[in-house]
C-alpha cells in the first residue's frame, strides 16, 4: 500500500511539472535579446559558361562542380513581437566559410592536366531582417517560421586582388532566406533549434581571363544551416 502511495505521489508531481509553463511571462514582453550559434552547409550554386560548353566535344575536357562544405557563424538577436503570432527578428552577426569548387582535368602550363580545387575563404559580416510566425505556445513548446532577407558584406572578398588570380568574388551580397524551428521554454531562458536555408540572389562571380574564371558565368551563394538560438 506504501508503495503504491509513493508510485502515485512521484506520478502527481511529474504531471504537474509537464503542465507547468516555465516563464509564462515572456509572450508579454515587447522585446527580447539573445544570441546565436550556427553550423551551416554552404556551397556555390554554378552556373557554366559557353567557352566550358564548348570544351565539352573533345574527348579530354575539363569539369566544374561546386563543393559542399561546413562553415560556422555566430551572431546577436533583437526580437521585437509585433503581433500575437507575428514578431520581427534583426539578427546580426559574422559567418567564417571556406566554398571549394572543383577543377577536373585542367590543362597546365607544360601541357600535362591534373585535377585543382580552388577555395575561396570569407569572412561575412551578415545582417539578417526576418519575420517570424508562431504557433500557439503548448505549454513549453512552440513551432514557428522564419522568412526574410539577409544582406552581407564580405570583408575578404577577392574583389580587389590582382586580376589573373584563379577566382575572385563581389564584395556585396544579398540572399532570401527561410526556415523553421521549436521554441522551448525553460525556467530560465528560452533555447530555440532552427533550421535554415538561404538562397543568394547576387551574382559573386568577378569575370578575369584565365581559364578558371572563363569557365563560369554565374556564382551564388547557398546554406543550408543548424542553428541554436538563446534568448
Amino acid at each position: 500500500m506504501l508503495a503504491l502511495l509513493l508510485l502515485c505521489g512521484n506520478a502527481a508531481v511529474a504531471q504537474k511539472k509537464l503542465s507547468q509553463k516555465n516563464k509564462p511571462d515572456y509572450d508579454f514582453k515587447t522585446v527580447h535579446y539573445g544570441f546565436y550559434l550556427a553550423l551551416p552547409l554552404t556551397k556555390y550554386n554554378l552556373e557554366h559558361s559557353q567557352e566550358y560548353a564548348d570544351q565539352l566535344s573533345f574527348s579530354s575536357h575539363m569539369t566544374v562542380n561546386a563543393k559542399t562544405t561546413p562553415g560556422f557563424y555566430t551572431g546577436l538577436v533583437l526580437n521585437v513581437g509585433l503581433a500575437e503570432y507575428l514578431d520581427a527578428r534583426f539578427v546580426p552577426g559574422v559567418g567564417f566559410y571556406g566554398r571549394t569548387i572543383e577543377y577536373a582535368n585542367v590543362v597546365q602550363e607544360g601541357g600535362e592536366r591534373k585535377d585543382v580545387n580552388v577555395t575561396l575563404s570569407s569572412t561575412v559580416v551578415e545582417l539578417p531582417v526576418l519575420l517570424k510566425y508562431k504557433a500557439k505556445r503548448r505549454t513549453n513548446y512552440r513551432m514557428y517560421m522564419v522568412g526574410g532577407v539577409k544582406p552581407g558584406i564580405d570583408l575578404s572578398s577577392r574583389k580587389t586582388d590582382q586580376p589573373g588570380s584563379e577566382l575572385r568574388t563581389e564584395k556585396f551580397d544579398l540572399a532570401l532566406e527561410y526556415g523553421v524551428g521549436l521554441d522551448i521554454f525553460y525556467p530560465f531562458f528560452k533555447f530555440a533549434p532552427e533550421v535554415r536555408f538561404s538562397h543568394g540572389l547576387l551574382n559573386q562571380h568577378i569575370p578575369d581571363d584565365n581559364i578558371y574564371s572563363s569557365s563560369l558565368q554565374r556564382m551564388t551563394n547557398h546554406n543550408i544551416s543548424f542553428i541554436l538560438f538563446f534568448e
